[in-house]
């Protein structure tokens, strides 16, 4: 969400979040397929676009996220019992957003140099009290390799490990290495790039560590969802604020 890559989406960034009583997390925006909406395809989301210049060395966009729980179900539900004829039902119009209880969870990119890229978090408590939100920025080289293919466009797997408290170094195969460094101490979690076939499926992974084991670290508090040995193709640091 609200992330960015290489030009040809080998290394990719985005930013995860969870305000505590969502049953998912928040990796990405959610929205209707053309069947569920009733004037077709819709994202249900409140996020913008807020600046950036042609080239992107610098970007800011903004993302809204309520304190409540994301009503998923009551977006389905309500735009499947309308019409054609009938206004779309939003995300505002859940009650979700009343009494400024959401952060504003902004995120800016600006570069030094092509390699070199500033990424900044600012998230910010609109009610008036106090709330908890969970921000996980998160690091992922895309899964080429489980294509069965070969040639351009079709790396092996690179590797995401962590070299210091606050810092992982990604190595790949096509594009180099890299390191991401975090402000603060956050807590590291490592998984692989690898679909949970087992649990989509009832079929075995191609490894015990999944891609949807963030989710079931901070979400579901299992502990044995991220690799221990701290490394893999996937990678976030967890805050929580």
């Amino acid at each position: 969400m609200l992330g960015l890559c290489d030009r040809e989406c080998r290394l990719c960034f985005g930013v995860a979040l969870w305000n505590g009583v969502d049953p998912i997390l928040k990796e990405r925006l959610f929205g209707l397929t053309g069947p569920e909406g009733n004037h077709g395809e819709d994202v249900k989301e409140l996020y913008y676009y807020l600046d950036g210049t042609p080239t992107s060395s610098y970007l800011r966009a903004l993302y809204k996220y309520p304190h409540a729980a994301f009503p998923y179900a009551q977006l389905v539900a309500e735009n499947a019992r309308r019409g054609k004829g009938d206004r779309e039902y939003e995300l505002e119009d859940t009650g979700v957003f009343d009494q400024r209880r959401y952060w504003d969870v902004f995120v800016e990119y600006a570069k030094a140099g092509p390699d070199d890229v500033l990424i900044d978090l600012t998230v910010a408590n609109r009610g008036d009290a106090p709330a908890t939100i969970h921000v996980l920025p998160q690091l992922w080289l895309r899964n080429t390799w489980a294509w069965g293919r070969t040639g351009e466009g079709y790396d092996q797997a690179g590797t995401i490990e962590r070299v210091g408290t606050s810092s992982v170094r990604v190595g790949q195969p096509t594009l180099g290495h890299f390191r991401l460094d975090a402000e603060g101490q956050p807590d590291w979690l490592f998984t692989d790039n690898e679909t949970n076939t087992e649990r989509l499926f009832g079929a075995p992974s191609a490894s015990a560590y999944t891609k949807d084991a963030f989710h079931r670290r901070v979400v579901e508090g299992v502990g044995a969802a991220v690799n221990p040995a701290q490394h893999g193709t996937k990678c976030a640091a967890w805050y929580v604020l």
